[in-house]
């Protein structure tokens, strides 16, 4: 086997471990192992220590430029986003399922059940409106 299929190997194995494991980290020594690859092969007479300069520097250089706008591009938990889900609860209407005691209760919202909180008093039949939301819980005022 030759240097640049070995190369070329590490490179698509690099590549098919960052499927496996996260951080977009493996992705670009993957990528810088690819480079050193096709740098091997327009160099032939590219030493060992030729090819490994060219691996470590591609390799860097690429996390260095590109992994955080990969990042933010396919991983973004930006505010953005927040904000979106945020809307389609928002201002709209809920009927709560049970009483509230102590501020707790539940409500039905777009045909599921959710935990509420509310400084309302509040009764089982009534229309709340929601006002946040929190990871599960809806923060609901009477309407």
């Amino acid at each position: 086997m030759s240097v640049v299929t070995i190369w070329l190997l590490c490179g698509v194995i690099g590549l098919a471990l960052e499927l496996i494991l996260p951080g977009l980290i493996v992705l670009f020594f993957g990528c810088g192992a690819l480079l050193t690859g096709i740098a091997t092969w327009i160099f032939p007479s590219l030493q060992i220590e030729g090819q490994l300069i060219v691996f470590v520097v591609s390799s860097v250089v690429l996390l260095l430029v590109f992994r955080k706008m990969l990042r933010n591009r396919f991983f973004n938990n930006s505010k953005e986003s927040d904000d979106e889900l945020a809307d389609e609860y928002i201002g709209k209407t809920a009927v709560a399922l049970t009483d509230f005691a102590n501020g707790h209760g539940e409500v039905e919202f777009k045909g599921s059940k959710w935990e509420a909180l509310s400084a309302d008093e509040i009764r089982k039949g009534d229309t709340v409106v929601i006002s946040s939301r929190e990871s599960i819980k809806l923060t609901v005022e009477k309407k």
